[in-house]
C-alpha cells in the first residue's frame, strides 16, 4: 500500500464516519419531531385554557364591580335620605358612635 492509497482510505473512512453521524443526527431529529409537535400542541391548548379562564374572570370582575358601584350608590342615597329626614338623630348617633370608638381606642 502506498502513501496515496493510505490517504484515500483515511479520507474515505472519515467521510464514511461523517455520513453515519449525519444519518444518526437526521434519524434523531425525525424521532424528536413528533414529540416536539406534541409538546407544542399541549402548550397551545394550555395557553388557550388559561386565556379563556382569564377572560371569564375579567368579565366576572367587571360585572361585580358594576354591581358594587350600584350597591354603594344605593346605600349612599339611602343614608343621605335618612340623614335629611332625621338630622338630629343622625348627628346624635354619629356622636355616640364616635365617643364609643374613642373610648375603645384608649
Amino acid at each position: 500500500m502506498n502513501a496515496t492509497t493510505g490517504m484515500n482510505l483515511g479520507t474515505d473512512s472519515a467521510s464514511s464516519a461523517a455520513n453515519r453521524v449525519h444519518h444518526m443526527v437526521d434519524s434523531a431529529a425525525d424521532r424528536a419531531t413528533p414529540a416536539i409537535q406534541s409538546a407544542a400542541s399541549a402548550a397551545h391548548q394550555t395557553i388557550d385554557k388559561v386565556a379563556s379562564a382569564g377572560a371569564s374572570a375579567a368579565e366576572w370582575a367587571a360585572s361585580s364591580g358594576k354591581q358594587l358601584v350600584n350597591n354603594g350608590t344605593a346605600l349612599a342615597d339611602a343614608a343621605g335620605g335618612y340623614v335629611r329626614a332625621r338630622p338630629l338623630i343622625s348627628v346624635a348617633g354619629a356622636a355616640a358612635v364616635g365617643y364609643f370608638i374613642g373610648r375603645m381606642l384608649r
